[in-house]
């Protein structure tokens, strides 16, 4: 029977979303392909987390939980993964498109010479080939990707395109304790201390979002994107450029190097619209602009655009509610 190996990311004590959504993409193949789901999972203190993949339909997974993988050393995941791969043989290797994805999963395609699906959308069977659609241009265009089912695959999947897998309590899972994989070349980092910030939202789950960037102008007029969203029931959103600015923390960063949203409502304000912030947001449900500059490249994602000063339509539309 064939195999699917799916790179069970986790983070926080937390199988991370994009796993589960990754997780729903392997379902459906799995069933087309008449395949099984194995998952690895890496870190330490890791135990209950193997257990819960076995919730999303992983049927055995293999857990490296070991004091050396506290941190993320890329190269200890390269080597360990590179060995389960060889004794298990998967027929498709696939996480999802993250910072840790994207860093791994390449590695380990050179590893084996093999082809990748590169931050795909989506990932299906078409006859007896994968086809994988990879969005470019700020997916003004899709390039269909195919390539055999019979060889090693590897694959990542960008977020937001796809639901999460629901847990389903009544299934088991298979865990196998795994040993690292480790050679003294790779031990060029050590981990001393993890320190988690504090996160005062989880703006992936707001169903309305108003976010502000570099136009909003400053940490003080910034104020005025935090108001309305309290005034809305919404949560507060930031352009790379207002975070680096310091305006706001980094947790509400949207985009490429921080979080993909889909809310029912995205409002952006003062946000030009740069691709590395598209990519974020862009499947949100309604989106309406606010913006000065009426050729700015977000208004072409716009639902809605409004033409003016965010300063002075904010106030205007917290008078309406």
């Amino acid at each position: 029977m064939a195999k699917i190996l799916v790179i069970l990311e986790n983070a926080k004590g937390k199988i991370v979303g994009l796993t589960k959504e990754c997780l729903t993409v392997v379902q459906n193949l799995a069933r087309e392909i008449d395949a099984e789901v194995e998952g690895v999972i890496l870190g330490h203190e890791i135990s209950n987390l193997a257990q819960e993949a076995g919730k999303f339909g992983v049927n055995k997974v293999f857990k490296v939980d070991d004091a050396q993988f506290r941190g993320i050393n890329i190269l200890y995941h390269t080597r360990t993964i590179e060995a389960l791969i060889k004794e298990i043989n998967p027929s498709l290797v696939i996480a999802g498109a993250s910072l840790y994805g994207q860093e791994l999963v390449p590695r380990l395609a050179a590893r084996f010479d093999k082809a990748m699906f590169a931050s795909v959308k989506s990932l299906t069977l078409e006859g007896d080939e994968y086809d994988g659609i990879h969005p470019l241009f700020e997916e003004k265009l899709f390039v269909s990707m195919e390539g055999p089912t019979d060889g090693l695959t590897f694959a990542t999947v960008l977020g937001g395109n796809n639901p999460e897998a629901e847990p389903d309590d009544r299934l088991s899972v298979e865990v196998v304790d795994y040993s690292p994989v480790i050679q003294d070349s790779d031990k060029r980092e050590s981990f001393v201390e993890e320190t988690i910030a504090k996160v005062s939202v989880d703006i992936t789950k707001a169903k309305l979002l108003i976010s502000g960037g570099r136009g909003v102008g400053s940490a003080e007029k910034f104020s005025a994107i935090t108001e309305a969203a309290k005034a809305l029931g919404g949560e507060v959103g930031a352009s790379r450029a207002a975070v680096d600015a310091g305006w706001v923390a980094y947790d509400h960063e949207i985009g490429q190097t921080g979080k993909t949203v889909t809310p029912d409502f995205y409002i952006a304000c003062g946000i030009s619209g740069a691709i590395q912030h598209l990519v974020g947001m862009r499947n949100s449900k309604t989106i309406i602009v606010v913006n000065t500059d009426e050729e700015a490249p977000i208004i072409e994602l716009a639902h809605y655009a409004i033409i003016g000063d965010l300063h002075e339509i904010l106030p205007e539309l917290m008078k309406q509610i």
